[in-house]
């Protein structure tokens, strides 16, 4: 059994104070308050009240999100960048960034009156909308994260930071759900939706300035990137080996100018734990992607619900999440932070799978099932990016030690694609089985299935990678861990 060394590979062991540790963590409340009406309050707004046709709006939501996610590694590498601005040079980057977040939300709940009876103009504001909000976002987000994985090279250090950082941004998700059903029930959903983005300004710099003026310092060097050729060389070396017939085509590779410029932006990806930590994460997210994308719709047709009780789920889901943390903390110092995060997932696919028996009237039943589930989600908000900061300063990130904002591009990648993959294929599923509102069809079996069973599976599947492969550094499986607990036992 492996055991964890304090530092994993620094000797930059610093505990923050309570009050500089609230300081950093305060501006992940505006970021999560931005992230949930994106997902799922834009599409009812521009479908259901501003009649954008339904054909186009997919459009945009593809085009920007394709473009959001190649400029991730981008921003990662311009976030390192500013490390040579001094030890706060990340949280300047998200100063220059926040407007840009704010601005974009703004516009997107507060399309001009001129427009409204133009559906092409109002498309047009509303890709424009999506891809400022989204860059300001990316920008906002990777640099922020990159900053807290720089705090401390203490292995429970950098939970507390993590930790820290998600009991805010639960606590955004929750007036993320609180706002628009309360302000869309009182002024209607034109004026409703309007008041949202406009309360969101203050909230937004309010909760940023602490992290601003009082957040802690880097403790880490400035970023000084190695020679691109040594990450080409790198790819060039793993390509020729998949395929030796090309190796004439690839000698000159460490002269091109593209390759010296993208390959760097996947340095990464040579951490053998960061590869394995990003396919846990990416199995285990998209569960949470099938369930988000058809939740009201199980609430509506097979509880038989309405929109009080879609938010009355949603506000005890994610308040559960977010008292669940101090657990899973205090848990991830007794074992480990995967052994954390795998019981995490068990008891959410025992309390999921309760959810089959339920059927119309039983919205009361489904209230402790959803603060079980969203206990068991906190783990998943908390203590993977803590598992990520670990690995970044390990034996095995050595060679990529200086990239840490090429880490948390490529992560904040990997939260999309996951978030992407379940969105995509739950509702083709869905129609597949019988549940399609477009021709009259409503099987709640088909919605069980979805919204149940599939997240159940795939949160199977990701337990299943966490217990037997290594994906934490300084540590083995959770398998290992356990069984070598008994040994020594």
């Amino acid at each position: 059994m492996h055991a964890p060394r304090p530092g994993l590979g620094s000797a930059a062991s610093v505990r923050l104070s309570f009050d500089r540790l609230v300081a950093y963590s305060t501006n992940q409340l505006p970021l999560n308050m931005a992230a949930l009406p994106v997902v799922l309050n834009v599409s009812h707004f521009y479908g259901e009240v501003l009649k954008v046709p339904l054909g186009i709006m997919g459009l945009i939501f593809i085009a920007t999100r394709v473009i959001d996610a190649i400029q991730d590694p981008v921003i990662g590498l311009i976030s390192d960048k500013f490390t040579h601005r001094g030890p706060r040079g990340r949280i300047t980057f998200v100063a220059l960034m926040l407007p840009l977040m704010i601005g974009g939300f703004y516009m997107l709940f507060h399309p001009p009156e001129a427009l409204l009876a133009n559906s092409v103009l109002l498309a047009t504001w509303l890709f424009v909308a999506l891809f400022v909000v989204h860059l300001g976002y990316a920008g906002v987000s990777i640099s922020y994260h990159a900053h807290g994985a720089e705090l401390s090279d203490d292995y429970n250090e950098r939970t507390r930071v993590t930790v820290g950082r998600e009991v805010f941004g639960l606590l955004g998700m929750t007036l993320a759900v609180v706002l628009p059903t309360y302000l869309t029930a009182k002024f209607g959903e034109n004026t409703g939706y309007a008041y949202m983005g406009a309360i969101f300004i203050p909230i937004a710099i309010l909760f940023f300035m602490p992290t601003f003026v009082w957040s802690p310092p880097s403790v880490h060097p400035p970023v000084v990137r190695e020679h691109p050729e040594t990450h080409v060389r790198y790819f060039r070396d793993w390509l020729i080996g998949l395929m030796p017939s090309l190796s004439r085509p690839t000698r000159n590779m460490e002269n091109s100018f593209t390759l010296k410029t993208l390959i760097p932006f996947f340095a990464p990806l040579k951490n053998r734990l960061f590869r394995r930590l990003l396919l846990v994460f990416i199995v285990n997210g998209s569960a949470l992607g099938v369930a988000v994308s058809v939740m009201l719709f199980y609430v509506e047709h097979v509880l038989k619900g309405g929109k009080l009780q879609a938010g009355i789920i949603l506000l005890v889901y994610f308040g559960s999440a977010a008292a669940s943390v101090p657990m899973w903390l205090l848990l991830s110092r007794k074992l480990s932070k995967t052994a954390a995060w795998f019981i995490a997932m068990v008891i959410t696919v025992i309390a999921m799978s309760l959810a089959v028996f339920l059927g119309a009237g039983d919205f009361a039943l489904f209230i402790p099932i959803a603060v079980i589930t969203g206990f068991g989600i906190g783990a998943d908000y908390g203590l993977p990016p803590s598992v990520l900061a670990d690995i970044i300063n390990s034996e095995e990130g050595k060679d990529t030690r200086g990239d840490t904002g090429a880490y948390f591009g490529l992560w904040a990648l990997s939260t999309k694609l996951a978030t992407a993959i379940g969105a995509a294929g739950s509702l083709p599923v869905a129609a597949l089985l019988g549940f399609n509102p477009s021709r009259g069809e409503y099987s709640g079996t088909a919605l069980v299935i979805v919204y149940i069973a599939v997240p159940v599976i795939i949160k199977i599947i990701a337990a299943l990678l966490i217990w037997y492969i290594r994906i934490e550094a300084e540590r083995g499986s959770v398998r290992d861990e356990i069984l070598g607990r008994r040994a020594a036992a």
